[in-house]
């Protein structure tokens, strides 16, 4: 068997020191012998003292329970004051920590959605640079900005182009 005794073997070596895998081991294991045997020492002692204590008349124990609720409000408890301190202060640097921490996280407002009208002008801005001296590649897409300025006066109900 390889290492030593493991808690829940060493409980059943001292409920029930028969039991078939422990004796197996502690047959080969000299220091898991001796150590159950320096335990079992141990734990018959502590045995012994428990039975002289429960032994003892009631008379000594009325002048335990006597001795102990006499000392109880006599005790007064002392504020440990800088602890306190210590415990406020590291409370406030956790929550500051957190709200800046948590300030960092909070995304970006969204950009503003592009209304119709800003579209309208950026198309009439464009229209503008195109209407000047096109070279020739460039007159369809004149037409077609033409075209939009009258659509869009025409939806406004306006007779006048802006820009002209």
């Amino acid at each position: 068997m390889n290492g030593h005794l493991s808690d829940e073997q060493w409980a059943a070596a001292l409920l029930d020191p028969t039991a078939r895998n422990v004796t197996e081991h502690l047959r080969e294991c000299a220091a898991c012998r001796t150590e159950l045997r320096l335990f079992g020492v141990a734990v018959d002692e502590t045995r012994g003292e428990i039975r002289k204590a429960s032994n003892r008349p009631e008379p000594f124990w009325s002048w335990q329970r006597t001795a102990i609720s006499t000392r109880l409000p006599k005790r007064t408890l002392a504020i440990p004051w800088k602890r306190l301190s210590w415990v406020a202060a590291a409370i406030v640097l956790v929550v500051l920590s957190t709200s800046l921490v948590s300030r960092r996280r909070v995304p970006a407002p969204a950009p503003p959605a592009t209304s119709s009208e800003s579209d309208d002008t950026l198309l009439l801005s464009v229209q503008e640079s195109i209407g000047s001296d096109l070279p020739q590649a460039l007159q369809p897409a004149a037409l077609l900005a033409q075209e939009v300025n009258q659509a869009r006066i025409e939806r406004s109900g306006t007779s006048q182009p802006q820009g002209e």
